[in-house]
């Protein structure tokens, strides 16, 4: 019995050390993770634009270039984020700083989002005040999926250079885009009828923040006829914001089909910085 019990007591120690291993190597090369902790660090931020989304904003949206060009920016999306985890962020940031940002941008893709998700980013659910932990918090079993992740930077080069700036993920891998054109249409009742969004909106009206909605760039195959707008989005919860269509297919004539993705309709560094060029038109035009 002794010896059942001695063993058993190794096995529990080694599981807590491989545990404790586990939530630190991923809180050193992860992204998201890194993303995480360090906008729970931010000390009474004072950014002008704040960003969110899931991966596709997260690549899409350069926030060092908006930056340079007078818009103190920041990247909060993170990697499969629901907009119920994004209305999440948003609150959290504004209950830390003093100073509101002017816009939030709230980057999104009917084409690969699931708009009525209601599921927390774990990530975000762990890190949140007053959190309750239990053994499915484990991180050997709350975040499995990111093992995969660490595992891919190991055996690609450009998963290792691949670094977080302003929030923002520069990726240089390049995947192209050998898809083809479908004639079709923006689905914008998908955007009227999300109750999150509808949140987010309020959320940004009481803080007098300007909230813009984009339909981020994808690959010709999600590619649509509707135009750029704006389109005014009425909420059922009585507010409103401005959708952009920046998967217009005549927008999407400005990247390199050969050069500026990295897979699966994301941007890399280089389309990333093509569509935030373009992106601060429009924000300057705004604030003019």
């Amino acid at each position: 019995m002794k010896a059942f019990l001695g063993r058993s007591f190794i096995y529990v120690l080694y599981f807590i050390f491989f545990n404790i291993f586990y939530i630190g190597i991923i809180a050193y090369t992860d992204w998201d993770c890194r993303k995480r902790l360090e906008s729970l660090k931010l000390d009474n931020p004072e950014f002008e634009l704040l960003v969110l989304g899931s991966s596709l904003a997260m690549d899409a949206i350069d926030c060092e270039l908006l930056t340079s060009c007078g818009i103190r920016s920041y990247n909060t999306a993170l990697g499969g984020a629901s907009i119920k985890t994004n209305y999440i962020q948003l609150n959290e940031y504004l209950t830390k700083s003093s100073q509101k940002p002017k816009y939030v941008i709230l980057g999104l893709g009917t084409f690969g989002e699931t708009f009525f998700n209601e599921r927390i980013h774990p990530l975000v659910e762990v890190t949140m005040k007053d959190y309750k932990y239990g053994v499915n918090d484990l991180p050997i079993l709350k975040f499995k999926w990111l093992g995969v992740e660490f595992l891919k930077k190991i055996v690609s080069s450009k998963h290792r250079k691949a670094k977080i700036v302003c929030g923002q993920l520069k990726f240089q891998k390049i995947v192209p885009d050998n898809t083809e054109y479908n004639d079709s249409y923006l689905n914008i009742e998908q955007y009227r009828s999300s109750q999150w969004i509808g949140e987010i909106a309020k959320l940004c009206h009481q803080n007098r923040i300007e909230l813009l909605i984009l339909e981020l760039p994808g690959f010709k195959r999600t590619q649509n006829l509707s135009g750029v707008g704006p389109y005014l989005l009425s909420f059922n919860n009585g507010y409103s914001a401005n959708l952009y269509n920046f998967n217009y297919k005549n927008f999407c004539e400005i990247f390199d089909a050969d050069q500026d993705w990295i897979g699966n309709s994301h941007l890399n560094e280089f389309g990333a910085k093509k569509f935030s060029k373009e992106l601060f038109k429009i924000l300057n035009i705004n604030h003019e």
